[in-house]
């Protein structure tokens, strides 16, 4: 089958390039040079992404907590993550994504310009990070096994992806299946590993608004510029740099549709394993969904998923998804109705958020001073 090509060329040219070239592109090992000017840097968009983020605080902080799960369903990610940590240490593994969070949130209230900025600097530390990362999975042609004891899931043994393909049939996975990702891809730590990364924290806001309680578009275009800003100094080239290059809601949206969403059938032990450990730890006091129930969020809504019912998926929510799928949805509603009642409840979101991350903070640099430490 023959996936749909957007309706500029030239969109279509870049989409194919970020799933196809970018998988046998490195990322540049170098850290950011910190006197290096970013020449197509608009201060005033930057710093309007900054107050979105603000205003937005809560849904934001919810869709970039699912979201850091989802992003575990790709394999090139997953196996850069359980190399570093190991599957055996899934805590580990939970903990490095739960660091990135931690690390995005102090990027959008902190100053990430000049060679001084406590920003710049954590993003100069991740670069570091992800070079030492990609030493230790070692060369691309070193094939690792992370099937033995996890065979590739069947209807029997993983009733997550027997649901998913009865409720998803409908979706055209052309484009996923065109793609190597698999956990021996032809380039560790790969552009196209770093461009998914940032576009899992940007489509929300621009795929489904109105799922996480968006419902004004003032702020996109300084959003999309600073996550531009962001991925520049996290190492992704400006070629593959997706919100540098402003595209259309129709290739975020055909990127959801054929990249993110197919993703959910591709599951096995490894994938079940990590992502059940992330949604029910890494998210502390905001998601704690049920890996079902994270998906079922995503797609019960969504504009661009009108085939979706999942009547198979529902059958695996437990209590505590309903639960928190009703208090979100009708938090997310009532913001479209009241701004007070929205800067309310991102007071108390902050205050969590931070002492969550106070705690997080602490344990994580006690953790970095003990190795051994579960």
């Amino acid at each position: 089958m023959t996936p749909n090509p957007l309706s500029d060329p030239l969109e279509e040219e870049l989409f194919q390039s970020l799933i196809v070239e970018a998988q046998f592109v490195p990322v540049d090992s170098k850290v950011f040079e910190e006197g290096q000017e970013v020449k197509w840097l608009n201060m005033d968009l930057a710093q309007a992404g900054q107050r979105f983020f603000q205003k937005h605080y809560t849904s934001l902080i919810l869709a970039h907590s699912l979201y850091g799960g989802f992003q575990l369903g790709m394999k090139p990610i997953t196996a850069v993550v359980m190399k570093a940590g190991g599957i055996s240490y899934l805590k580990k593994a939970v903990v490095r994504m739960q660091a990135t969070l931690w690390y995005v949130t102090r990027w959008y209230e902190e100053d990430i310009i000049g060679r001084y900025a406590p920003g710049f600097k954590a993003i100069a530390s991740i670069r570091i990070t992800h070079e030492a990362m990609r030493r230790r999975c070692g060369p691309p042609e070193k094939a690792f096994n992370f099937t033995e004891g996890h065979e590739i899931a069947t209807e029997k043994d993983f009733p997550l992806r027997t649901a998913l393909l009865a409720d998803l049939k409908f979706l055209d996975t052309s484009t996923f299946e065109r793609m190597d990702l698999s956990y021996n891809p032809p380039e560790h730590m790969s552009q196209f590993a770093m461009a998914m990364t940032q576009l899992t924290y940007v489509l929300p806001a621009i795929v489904d608004p109105q799922t996480f309680g968006i419902y004004d578009e003032d702020g996109f275009k300084g959003f999309e510029h600073y996550w531009a800003l962001i991925g520049h100094l996290s190492g992704v080239d400006d070629r593959y740099n997706i919100p540098l290059q402003r595209p259309s809601r129709e290739f975020y949206t055909k990127f959801w549709k054929e990249v993110i969403v197919p993703s959910f059938l591709e599951r096995d032990g490894n994938i079940d394993d990590i992502q059940t450990a992330y949604f029910s730890n890494a998210g502390g006091y905001l998601t704690q969904f049920s890996t079902p129930g994270a998906i079922y969020f995503m797609l019960r809504k969504s504009e661009e998923l009108k085939e979706f019912q999942g009547k198979e998926l529902k059958k695996l929510l437990d209590l505590h998804d309903w639960l928190r799928i009703f208090v979100f949805g009708l938090i997310f509603t009532l913001f479209a109705w009241s701004t007070t009642f929205m800067t309310s409840v991102n007071w108390v979101v902050r205050k969590i958020v931070r002492k969550r991350f106070v705690e997080f903070e602490r344990d994580f640099y006690r953790r970095r001073l003990n190795p051994t430490r579960n």
